[in-house]
């Protein structure tokens, strides 16, 4: 069994914290939570920096880690923004027009959809997220990922085409 060479954190925050801020803040929308998220993820690294198997660069292991936790921080905004909401303002803006069935419908597409993304590989993930969540272009998830942007149009491309054999063609207008 072959040994990787340990993580030299200081190394990677050095590199990439400026990348990963930026990358972090267009997921979360919030320049003081995205620090919180980097900071949580140097912490994550070093707690973890003994199970990095070295089978990716240190760097795409290091925007998985804020990935996930950029992803609990924005399921911990959406959720305290509910728990604020009184639940006589809630029954005051319900579309009495909207169609249940077509609600359940659309809610049970983005869940396949999240289960799709979820079984993708990270980076390919990471660029599609990019693009998608951040309403970045091609070029912008380039420069916030550090990778050509032909490698951002092909990871793109290759979600499309799983979304396209999961689902068929009416899934990749979506």
């Amino acid at each position: 069994m072959a040994t990787t060479a340990p993580i030299d954190i200081v190394a990677l925050y050095t590199e990439h914290r400026t990348h990963l801020l930026r990358f972090v803040q267009r997921y979360v929308g919030n320049y003081e939570d995205a620090e919180d998220v980097v900071q949580n993820t140097f912490i994550e690294a070093v707690k973890c920096a003994h199970r990095f198997s070295g089978l990716s660069k240190p760097s795409t292991w290091l925007f998985g880690i804020a990935l996930n936790l950029a992803r609990n921080q924005v399921r911990r905004n959406i959720a305290d923004r509910y728990e604020m909401v009184d639940d006589m303002f809630m029954e005051q803006i319900v579309d009495k027009h909207a169609d249940p069935a077509m609600l359940f419908e659309l809610r049970q597409i983005a869940e396949k959809v999240e289960f799709l993304l979820n079984g993708l590989p990270p980076k390919i993930r990471m660029t599609f997220e990019a693009v998608l969540d951040g309403d970045a272009t091609y070029e912008a998830a380039a420069e916030q990922l550090d990778i050509p942007i032909g490698t951002v149009r092909s990871r793109v491309s290759r979600v499309r085409a799983a979304v396209r054999n999961e689902y068929g063609d009416g899934g990749a207008r979506a």
